[in-house]
């Protein structure tokens, strides 16, 4: 099959104008201009002639958009809880789960939130499950996806502690779609040996891992040792379980916790100072940044800027709909393109200025290769490169692109045209 759009966006290259992605076996084999004819597509790919070819017209073609950090369980929360400060809505939360028929709720909603990604051009999502209901879920939907079993050592359900989260994983079934990973929650909910034993685990399988990391002032206190600081049942519930953060800084602790690990995927880390923030470039994790979820909760000025220039690689996701109006990670790059990273208490854009701080190929990049980086699969999606899986997503827009087709994808609204998801056309 050759798919032909009057841009292809291939990410790691510049935008090719007319051009064409050649796949076979639902990889990409070439990536080229049309240059008035099809072209010679890679060896051993039996791809030529014209009822071979898709061609989807003024349309953009871009690699389909990773999410790398969402909690798809909780779409059913859609719209029920306003903006508030996170631990208000943390606590409100937490009644909301507790309710007799959530479980089912919450499983019934997964794969909505699945197809809610889908049709918005995201090929492929990072999920954390609590507990670990989601996977069953997401195998019958055909999206690419990283599946976190959430290691919660405060619940009063498993996984709480590393030999449930061993068997929770053991319970997984991968396949091309479906890949593990590991994450311990908090540094707040999860003591500094379980941390250590989750992120072994992680090496030991090969698989991602990710945690949620200085995503509160609160949080940092906690950690460098101050008490009185989280919910109160938060607290009670650490001190049970020997949660005490060593009275270190949040990325001393983060080191403490994962020395000799590989590099992983941090969801948030809205509070650092700049010395972390060069142990965090050091070190070579990804920081998943939610810039709408960011602007829920009322947070100060994200330091993703100052990420950025230290070498830090930065991803988008969305976390979910409890504290978001969508799963398009479209939307998440225009709001952190209108909005940039300043201190914020809206969730619209427009209430805030135009930023001039990241450029439309900075953007896309947060939504593909880097998000893909996140889930350590950026060897096998995020652009259009051969021998990379052919997740594709056409998008057009109302004005079609002269010269810059990722500004104008990023600069105004757009239709999904179709999504492709290992070659097969899942929208």
């Amino acid at each position: 099959m050759i798919f032909r759009a009057a841009w292809v966006v291939p990410v790691d290259s510049p935008p090719i104008r007319d051009g064409c992605v050649h796949v076979a076996r639902g990889r990409i084999t070439c990536v080229q201009s049309w240059a008035g004819g099809v072209g010679i597509p890679a060896a051993g790919s039996a791809v030529g002639s014209a009822e071979d070819v898709l061609n989807l017209g003024d349309c953009i073609l871009t690699p389909g958009l990773v999410n790398p950090h969402t909690h798809l369980e909780l779409t059913c929360y859609a719209g029920t809880t306003p903006p508030a400060p996170f631990w208000s809505w943390f606590r409100e939360l937490i009644r909301l789960r507790g309710g007799p028929d959530s479980l089912e709720r919450e499983r019934g909603s997964v794969a909505d939130g699945a197809w809610q990604s889908l049709r918005s051009g995201v090929t492929c999502v990072g999920d954390i499950s609590r507990r670990n209901i989601a996977w069953p879920e997401l195998k019958r939907v055909p999206i690419r996806k990283v599946c976190f079993a959430e290691l919660l050592s405060i619940a009063d359900s498993p996984p709480r502690n590393p030999a449930e989260l061993r068997s929770a994983v053991a319970e997984m079934a991968e396949d091309d779609l479906l890949t593990i990973g590991i994450t311990p929650h908090a540094p707040y909910t999860v003591p500094a040996d379980q941390i250590r034993a989750a992120v072994e685990l992680a090496a030991e399988l090969r698989r991602p891992w990710c945690a949620h990391w200085a995503e509160t002032r609160e949080e940092n206190a906690f950690v460098a040792g101050r008490r009185g600081v989280l919910l109160e049942m938060i607290e009670r519930a650490a001190a049970a379980a020997g949660i005490d953060g060593g009275g270190r800084g949040s990325l001393d602790y983060l080191e403490h916790c994962t020395r000799g690990a590989p590099p992983g995927a941090l969801a948030h880390v809205n509070y650092v100072e700049p010395r972390e923030i060069e142990q965090l470039a050091a070190r070579g994790h990804v920081v998943m940044y939610c810039p709408r979820a960011h602007a829920f909760f009322g947070h100060t000025r994200h330091p993703i800027a100052e990420m950025r220039r230290a070498g830090v690689p930065v991803a988008l996701g969305t976390d979910s709909l409890a504290s978001n109006q969508s799963l398009a990670l479209l939307d998440e790059a225009r709001f952190l393109a209108t909005c940039g990273a300043r201190e914020t208490n809206s969730s619209s854009p427009g209430d805030q200025a135009a930023s001039p701080e990241f450029s439309a190929a900075e953007l896309l990049r947060m939504i593909t290769l880097v998000a893909a980086r996140a889930l350590r699969l950026d060897d096998q999606i995020g652009s259009l490169a051969v021998g990379k899986w052919a997740d594709l997503a056409a998008f057009r827009v109302a004005t079609p692109p002269d010269d810059d087709p990722v500004a104008s994808l990023l600069g105004m609204e757009s239709t999904v045209a179709g999504v492709w998801v290992g070659g097969a056309r899942v929208v």
